[in-house]
């Protein structure tokens, strides 16, 4: 059986296309690619699919690329295939969004793709990863500590995504595009040893061959499609647990009932809290194993009501027996509250963009509370330290505060994060300021600057109370 044989052979088995099919195939112009295009145009006929040839030139690599998408062109004319080739400045996006040049780079190149089977109705988008491409992914999520789901790499098939050469070795798709005389490029960016996947390929998976194991590649090979299996099983399991456990469905929200939780296996309950979270989130990745660990952590702590801030705005808090999990809309800069007012002194403020007032009295020191008698919605200051008129405003970027009790300033966000304020309550604390600095963190503690000391007369009095 020959190599375009035994692909046919691998797409039936996985059911990777059906009849009538029109297969979008990511072509960059490397050997895989073009021998995936070449194999796949030699099986049209038997498997009754059609074709497109799509290339992104992402602007890296100046005339180097020009030259890959110009032979992607020659490519498709010569098969009689319809071609798209574009381009887009994977540099420009990633000094916007401020990631790697990998990342930057799949994200355009996914992007474009979907786009591009948007608008002409592909069914399916063809990638080239073989076989040593898998080996080099499961090493990769080995080292960075995966578990089962990361061991079992890259899928056949994962929504509209297609991968018909994950049983192919690279050596043999050098010598299919050897005996058909399919000319190809290479990438020069892969022989540097600079991003981690190049040196497991380069350096680590030929060490490993040759010192431990030369069947190396075929038992990760194997490794992926065990772990594939145990997947498939722990996850059909997990959702088991899930539906049992589901207590209410509400939009952008779920409930689940936390008095059989101990029962379960906790390998179930960590994929139970991972689907939770994907389907709240509306994507395929995975939370992080941290993410998870800070749920299960929060599920057991006996302390209620705090709130844990998720990934993609998804937020879980549990109220007894009941663990809630909603998802937050992220709010438009247009919606942020903003307000000032100026403090009224003496008397009240009211602040209705968040539903509270600041009642302020001056008095004399021997007539203000005992410090430790005071609750966290009461504040006194030094009325000879103040610098008056005092403002009551939201909280702005960039600022910072001197709490009670410390020497020196720290970033607001800082300050809050370490009181465990969660992130949506934060712009609802009232920040009393002068023109110095803020003084109060309205709720939580005052400045430092302004205390009460054994030379204060008169004291500034200030209550938060809400409507």
């Amino acid at each position: 059986m020959n190599l375009g044989q035994r692909v046919g052979v691998f797409i039936k088995k996985r059911n990777l296309v059906e009849q009538g099919d029109l297969v979008l195939v990511g072509v960059s112009g490397g050997p895989d690619s073009v021998a995936l295009l070449h194999i796949l145009w030699k099986l049209k006929e038997t498997l009754n699919i059609s074709l497109h040839v799509a290339h992104l030139n992402h602007l890296l690599r100046g005339k180097e690329a020009e030259a890959d998408a110009k032979l992607v062109e020659q490519l498709a004319q010569n098969l009689a295939l319809p071609f798209t080739i574009e381009q887009f400045n994977v540099a420009s996006f990633r000094q916007k969004t401020g990631l790697s040049i990998q990342e930057a780079a799949r994200i355009g190149r996914f992007n474009f793709f979907e786009r591009l089977a948007k608008e002409i109705r592909a069914n399916r988008i063809a990638l080239g990863h073989q076989a040593d491409d898998q080996a080099e992914t499961i090493l990769l999520n080995l080292l960075r500590g995966a578990g089962i789901t990361g061991l079992k790499g890259m899928l056949p098939a994962r929504g509209i995504y297609i991968r018909p050469l994950l049983n192919v070795r690279r050596r043999e798709i050098s010598s299919y595009c050897g005996q058909n005389l399919l000319p190809y490029r290479i990438d020069a960016s892969n022989l540097k040893p600079v991003y981690t996947r190049n040196r497991i390929r380069l350096q680590l998976l030929p060490l490993l061959e040759q010192g431990y194991n030369p069947q190396l590649v075929p038992a990760l090979i194997r490794l992926g499609q065990l772990s594939q299996e145990e997947d498939i099983y722990l996850e059909k399991q997990a959702q088991q647990v899930y539906k049992e456990l589901l207590l209410e469905t509400g939009k952008d929200s779920l409930k689940f009932t936390l008095n059989k939780w101990s029962s379960y296996p906790v390998p179930l309950l960590r994929r139970v809290l991972r689907q939770v979270w994907r389907g709240l989130a509306q994507i395929e990745k995975n939370l992080s194993y941290q993410h998870i660990d800070k749920l299960m952590e929060l599920i057991e702590n006996p302390l209620e009501g705090r709130i844990l801030t998720l990934p993609l705005n998804i937020r879980a808090v549990k109220n007894g027996q009941v663990l809630t999990f909603w998802r937050e809309e992220k709010r438009k800069p247009e919606d942020r509250i903003d307000y000032l007012y100026v403090l009224n002194i003496p008397g009240a403020t009211l602040i209705p963009e968040i539903n509270c007032f600041i009642q302020a009295e001056i008095k004399p020191r021997p007539l203000i509370p005992d410090f430790k008698d005071l609750t966290t919605q009461e504040a006194v200051f030094d009325f000879s330290q103040l610098n008056l008129p005092l403002f009551v405003r939201c909280r702005h970027k960039g600022d910072v505060f001197m709490p009670l009790g410390l020497k020196k300033t720290v970033k607001l966000k800082d300050f809050l994060i370490k009181q465990k304020i969660p992130r949506e309550k934060r712009d609802k604390i009232p920040l009393v300021a002068n023109g110095k600095g803020i003084i109060w963190v309205g709720g939580v503690r005052p400045g430092e600057i302004t205390k009460v000391t054994p030379r204060t007369d008169k004291c500034l009095y200030l209550k938060l109370g809400f409507q």
